[in-house]
This record gives structure tokens, sequence and C-alpha cells, in this order.
């Protein structure tokens, strides 16, 4: 019974500590800023929105995340944009708080650009938001527009950003601006920026 017990101790002291190893924490070293990166792309293939809220400051996958809380198709949809995305460390600037990626991605700007056409020829602005609580909507438009994303081809390069690095009591999170949204999303910031403006 000793020995059971004692094998079961050290197997949890082991993921215990392997835990420990393999998340990313505060400090602002090249370890664990990298530990960040790669805890974000997954996030962001995943769609995982709490560690998105926990590691990412981003004014546009907050608003995503405020409406995927309720609502699966937006987790769908979130999933289906950056199910491609790759993100590779170029630079790494402890001194400035900087970390320059790699980013490939679908072309989405075509994509959202006409889905955004779209929607504004059949909806109002009030119509539409209306509509975002509406699961019958919801699911035919993201569905199709899951669809469209699915036929994009791949980017013929990768875009090159630098992001800001924010040192929290727990962790580091990563800020994405205008730009560095629009490259991980494969242009479809713009694509919808070029129709509500």
């Amino acid at each position: 019974m000793k020995k059971i017990l004692s094998i079961t101790i050290c197997i949890i002291m082991i993921a215990i500590s392997f835990a420990g190893c393999s998340s990313p924490n505060a400090e602002m070293t090249e370890e664990n800023i990298t530990k960040t990166v790669e805890t974000v792309e997954t996030a962001l293939k995943e769609f995982d929105t709490d560690k998105l809220g926990k590691y990412v400051d981003s004014p546009t996958l907050t608003t995503i995340i405020t409406y995927s809380k309720g609502h699966e198709q937006f987790t769908k949809l979130g999933q289906a944009i950056f199910e491609n995305l790759t993100i590779e460390i170029t630079n790494i600037d402890i001194e400035n708080s900087t970390v320059t990626i790699s980013v490939s991605n679908k072309d989405l700007s075509y994509t959202a650009n006409n889905f955004a056409k779209e929607l504004k020829e059949q909806f109002s602005s009030f119509q539409l938001l209306a509509n975002l609580n509406n699961d019958d909507f919801l699911d035919s438009k993201l569905q199709w527009l899951c669809n469209e994303i699915e036929r994009a081809e791949m980017l013929p390069n990768a875009y090159e950003i630098t992001l800001s690095i924010e040192q929290r009591d727990k962790n580091l999170v990563l800020s994405f601006d205008d730009g560095a949204e629009d490259a991980v999303s494969g242009g479809a910031l713009t694509g919808i920026k070029k129709i509500y403006k």
C-alpha cells in the first residue's frame, strides 16, 4: 500500500513540475516569450477563448470572444479563420519588450469583403446587431462563411509583424494592433473594414 501511495505521489509531483515548466509565466525571458507565442498560436487555431483572453490584448478578438461565449458558431468561425495559421518567431527584443513574428494564413480578404458586402446589402446595421443573437441566422450565415474560408487559397507570402509584450502578474500578454490582427486573420479585417468603415 505504501508503495502504491509513494508511486502515485511521484507521478503527481512529476505532472505538476512538468505543467509548471511547460506553461509561460510573467518573467520577460526568451523562453517565456517563445512559450507565450506558441500558446497564442495554439489558442488561435483552437479558438480557445479562455487562453486568448489571458495571453492576447486585441480589441477585435475581445469583441468576437464576447459573442462566442454564448454562440458556438463564432467559435467555429474562429477555428476556420485560424486553422491554417502558422507563426514563426524571427526576433525577440527583451529590452524593448517586443517579439517579431512571421505569419502565414489563407488569403481571406476577398472572402471577408464579399461576406460583409452581402450582409450590408441585406441588413441595416441595427438588423445585423439584432441578428447576432439569432442562432438560425448565425447557423446559416457563419456556416456559409466557414465554407468559403475552406475554399480560400494560402497567401503566397508571409507577413512580418512586431508585437508589444506586456508583463502582467501571472503571464506575458501579446498586444495586437489593427495591422497584426489583419495579418493573423489573412486580411479578413481589412476586407470587412472596406465595407463597414
